[in-house]
């Protein structure tokens, strides 16, 4: 029988195969629930076109178009004369309101000008193509106009308190019923929102939502968790496609349902599949084991074996080995817990705060991803949230700009291998950027070249955000690789929060505003990705110094073949709570 040297030894006995899958599931069919919500200020908010409500006017026989000349008046908006949308004329309405329409009643723009006008209390909305949202059910223009934005950042906002708590969670209960508990949340959370009556609810409950996103982390962590060595590689670059599709499925479905609460609640369908796995669902039995709940661990591993045709040693053996590699891991937390006890909490803080700047290298490394994610998450979900911005056709938007997410995460491998992670990522950043920025020159009438450019530059940023997690997890040695990658993935969020605001506010007075921002910030991003080293072809530093030997100003070249061959490069007691901590 094969001699298991350690865990992954005992999966790769196992192989892959219907336990595999099963083991996946949660993640799978969670990536084919979010996009629903993290896009959905897309289809459930949008902005739409209003003016304000006439009474008088309202069983009057005129036109739109005839109460609108008669009553709204006119302003510059970015540069273009259009119709107010927060004054009404001061006008005697019900005097003419019996009246048919005639062409004396007409008012020009300059005629409307020099009629008083007060502002609006009450709007009317476009409905030819959303009969109902967010915006429209609680009149959220003009002076409310700041309050729209809030929809999506609340997301996002939940998004970013819910990811270390997922987190800190998963390790301390399982991954099996966090994701259980997640999903009754998320159900009752999608649903409840989907029917309350005030726009604080609303809110309360996109923050909720946004704090189960995060759960994600934990689901996709059971998956790798339990996937052999060799195929992790493969299922990590699928592991992006479900998002992709659930999107293009939002734009299907928003297209067919133009209401935003029954919308919501056909979206949020999907968690039944996730109740419906809970009885189903096996816990990582690398938690187990890490926890010393080696008997469960040992039944999980042989039921994965046997599902799969794999033959594993007999459950008092394999009770054993488990046993033996969980005690190999300890070692490191106990040093820990030993370094805690003798420094104190504060000082244990104070090394976590402040050890990503502790030495030039990393500090340039830090600030040049913290840049790099922080613009990444700007102008990814600007893009991702502005289809009625570049498009008049948010639905196929939405489509396409998931579609170019496929080989946005997956088609830029090939040429990552050829040319480097530095110049690709910075290469990324600077084609959106100028894609972008090229829609302020392109005549609005090119409709379909602004289109077009919106989903290069979506295409480009795509691939930047999929670089990144490689860039980073190859740049922060293994002494502080986890809070390294967790507060870069963290700026994004901070950039995500900010998109909406840009799109429903800025967009409103100036329509380049979104233009202008998201192509600028894409532009920063491509120079805050030169201040990195390229990290292809070489060896992973699992100690800062080891770093400064590779990537440092005084970097030798024996310095990388030093690290490969293994010679040890001294600890500080940084590092050594760091590596314990990993």
């Amino acid at each position: 029988m094969t001699e298991h040297k350690n865990f992954d030894s005992l999966l790769g006995a196992i192989g892959v195969g219907r336990w595999t899958f099963l083991m996946f599931a949660p993640y799978f069919l969670w990536a084919m629930l979010l996009p629903y919500f993290s896009l959905g200020g897309v289809f459930y908010n949008p902005a739409v076109d209003h003016w304000c409500h006439v009474a008088e006017l309202e069983n009057s026989t005129w036109t739109l178009e005839q109460r609108l000349n008669y009553s709204i008046p006119w302003e510059d908006r970015g540069g273009y004369l259009e119709r107010s949308q927060c004054q009404v004329l001061e006008r005697d309405y019900e005097a003419v309101a019996h009246l048919p329409w005639s062409p004396e009643l007409a008012t020009s723009p300059e005629q409307a000008a020099a009629l008083p006008s007060r502002p609006c209390s009450h709007w009317d909305y476009d409905t030819s193509t959303f009969t109902s949202t967010v915006t429209m059910e609680w009149d959220l223009v003009c002076g409310r106009a700041g309050l729209s934005p809030f929809f999506q950042s609340f997301y996002f906002f939940g998004t970013a308190v819910g990811e270390p708590l997922m987190g800190l969670f998963a390790d301390r209960f399982g991954r099996r019923w966090v994701i259980s508990g997640a999903a009754f949340l998320f159900l009752v959370t999608s649903v409840s929102s989907a029917l309350v009556p005030l726009y604080a609810l609303v809110l309360a409950g996109r923050f909720v939502l946004g704090a189960m996103h995060a759960i994600i982390g934990p689901a996709y962590i059971q998956g790798m968790e339990a996937c052999p060595v060799k195929v992790r590689t493969v299922f990590g670059l699928l592991a992006t496609t479900p998002f992709a599709l659930t999107g293009m499925l939002f734009g299907t479905w928003a297209y067919l349902i133009r209401d935003w609460r029954t919308l919501q609640l056909v979206c949020a369908t999907p968690s039944l599949f996730l109740i419906l796995l809970i009885p189903f669902m096996d816990e990582s039995p690398r938690w187990l084991t890490q926890k010393g709940r080696l008997q469960e661990a040992a039944k999980t591993l042989l039921k994965g074996a046997h599902w799969q045709g794999a033959t594993l040693p007999p459950r008092s053996e394999l009770v054993t080995l488990l046993e033996k590699f969980r005690l190999e891991s300890v070692d490191s937390g106990q040093q820990q817990h030993q370094m805690e006890r003798e420094e104190g909490r504060g000082a244990a803080c104070w090394r976590e705060s402040t050890v990503l700047v502790r030495t030039p290298t990393l500090r340039r490394i830090t600030i040049g991803l913290f840049g790099c994610w922080f613009f990444t998450g700007i102008t990814y979900w600007g893009m991702s949230l502005s289809g009625t911005t570049f498009s008049s056709d948010p639905f196929l938007y939405m489509i396409l700009s998931s579609l170019m997410e496929i080989p946005g995460y997956s088609g830029f491998t090939p040429i990552v291998a050829r040319f480097g992670r530095r110049f690709v990522l910075s290469f990324n950043f600077a084609v959106c950027s100028c894609a972008i920025i090229t829609i302020l020159i392109t005549p609005s009438s090119y409709t379909w070249m602004i289109f077009s450019l919106a989903l290069v530059g979506k295409l480009f940023i795509t691939g930047s955000y999929g670089l990144l997690y490689l860039v980073s997890s190859e740049l922060f040695p293994t002494s502080v690789r986890s809070r390294g990658l967790n507060l870069s993935s963290m700026m994004a969020r901070f950039g995500s929060i900010m998109s909406p605001f840009i799109i429903k506010l800025l967009a409103s007075t100036y329509w380049w505003a979104p233009s202008v921002l998201f192509g600028a910030g894409a532009g920063l991003g491509s120079l805050f990705a030169l201040l990195l080293p390229e990290s292809s072809n070489k060896p992973l530093a699992d100690t800062v110094d080891q770093l400064e030997l590779m990537y440092g100003s005084s970097s030798r070249t024996s310095s990388s073949s030093s690290i490969e061959k293994g010679v040890a490069v001294p600890l500080t007691a940084q590092e050594k709570d760091g590596e314990a901590e990993v």
